[in-house]
């Protein structure tokens, strides 16, 4: 599918450039180069190596977007990117203390601190904000009212064309960034991670892989479903997840009502879209902290092009990141496990590499 998806091969620069602040505190004007690979900036990088900052999204002036390029990024090498969207009511920066274990960003066990191991860039986008709630951001994952329910809020019952804007994204990032295009993934959080089985139905082509933490497959219940390419699709859920439960069901923290399809359905159902062998195994992950919760993973393997579907269940775990930050009060969202953390969720991404085919 040919859609505005622009790695600019064009050798024009950009005279103008963009200021950045670097892991040592001083600001700096950089100007972009051409690769040894081919690939040629189209305009000045957002952000340089070791470096964290703020990007403006063109097209969309309420929703920039955050990012952060390890250290070891080197302009003549394309480098792995991954996307991570926040929850419904969070922003950009919720996307990205989310995954940290204290909710300090600053923490190496956030997911860009092992990017900053592992090389790869972590993107934090925006999803929509309404008046008078602007700051409190949703994406449109769909779904089906009255029945099921429209993840989430405004976004999705005002049908906000979030793939048009996952394309924008992507071309922006790319056109500033030298993105292994073959290793684009996407994780999130609850609405977060609804979106995220959203892109592996309808832009697979462009994901190698998804990882949802704490929400399914809400678009299936009322569209379909139909990956052009093979995607992997790891789902992360709590047993005792009482904002998006386990079961399929109608419970909730917030927002509006109407079922959210459970964690076994939403996983079977990638498995019979990959065509994977219809027996999974299971095995049990070390239970490394005595906080309550022990985990298992259940895996399709034998799928399309060798991708795997995974899930992913921590048996007493709620509505969140593993070894993450909650974002409500945790008598609200239920318990965070400790065993395992983004190092797990990286990977299962870095075994999948997108097919030309």
């Amino acid at each position: 599918m040919q859609r505005a998806l622009i790695l600019g091969l064009s050798v024009a620069l950009l005279v103008t450039s963009c200021r950045a602040v670097s892991e040592d505190g001083h600001n700096t004007t950089v100007a972009p180069q051409p690769s040894d690979s081919g690939w040629a900036p189209t305009k000045a990088a957002c952000a340089n190596p070791g470096e964290s900052e703020t990007c403006d999204l063109p097209g969309y002036s309420d929703r920039p977007y955050d990012v952060h390029v390890p250290a070891s990024y080197d302009v003549q090498t394309a480098i792995p990117v991954v996307v991570a969207f926040h929850g419904g009511g969070g922003s950009s920066q919720h996307g990205a203390e989310m995954s940290c274990p204290d909710g300090n960003a600053d923490n190496s066990e956030c997911l860009h601190g092992v990017g900053s191991r592992e090389g790869f860039a972590t993107v934090y986008p925006n999803g929509t904000g309404f008046l008078p709630l602007r700051r409190l951001r949703t994406w449109n994952a769909g779904g089906n009212p009255p029945e099921w329910n429209c993840a989430s809020g405004k976004a999705c019952s005002e049908r906000v064309d979030d793939m048009a804007f996952v394309d924008a994204l992507i071309a922006d990032v790319a056109s500033w960034l030298n993105v292994d295009r073959n290793r684009v993934y996407a994780v999130g959080l609850s609405n977060g991670a609804a979106i995220n089985h959203r892109i592996a139905c309808e832009r697979s082509e462009d994901f190698a892989a998804v990882v949802g933490v704490a929400g399914s497959n809400q678009f299936s219940t009322g569209a379909d479903c139909v990956p052009n390419q093979a995607v992997g699709v790891l789902q992360i859920h709590g047993t005792a997840d009482p904002c998006w439960t386990f079961e399929t069901s109608d419970s909730r923290c917030l927002g509006s009502g109407g079922k959210k399809l459970g964690a076994v359905e939403s996983v079977t159902g990638w498995a019979e879209r990959l065509d994977c062998d219809p027996d999974p195994s299971e095995g049990a992950m070390p239970d490394r902290v005595d906080d309550g919760t022990h985990s298992t993973v259940t895996e399709w393997s034998g799928c399309r092009d060798g991708v795997s579907v995974q899930l992913l269940t921590v048996h007493g775990g709620g509505h969140t990141w593993p070894n993450g930050s909650p974002a409500l009060n945790p008598d609200r969202t239920g318990p965070v496990t400790r065993d395992f953390g983004s190092e797990a969720v990286w990977e299962f991404l870095s075994a999948h590499t997108r097919s030309d085919s």
